[in-house]
């Protein structure tokens, strides 16, 4: 049945392209990409070898969970979080 596989890989593509995007995954492509890069970071000394991995799993949870949709900047600039 191609026209089926054909209609699932269109709707892959569609809710892939609806689903929102963390900041993390905006900007490395993948939350996995990040974690890699911070490690090697960590690796150097450049980050925190006691701080960074906690850190790096705090982002990790908050990542998916997807609390990062829930942000909103108010209009005195301080940030609020909407409970989502």
């Amino acid at each position: 049945m191609p026209g089926v596989r054909g209609l699932q890989k269109r709707m892959r593509r569609l809710e892939q392209a609806t689903s929102p995007r963390s900041p993390i995954e905006a900007a490395y492509g993948s939350l996995e990409s990040f974690l890699v890069a911070s490690q090697a970071e960590i690796g150097t000394g450049r980050f925190c070898t006691v701080d960074g991995p906690i850190i790096l799993n705090c982002i990790r949870r908050w990542h998916d969970k997807n609390l990062w949709g829930g942000w909103r900047r108010q209009r005195n600039q301080m940030w609020e979080y909407d409970g989502r």
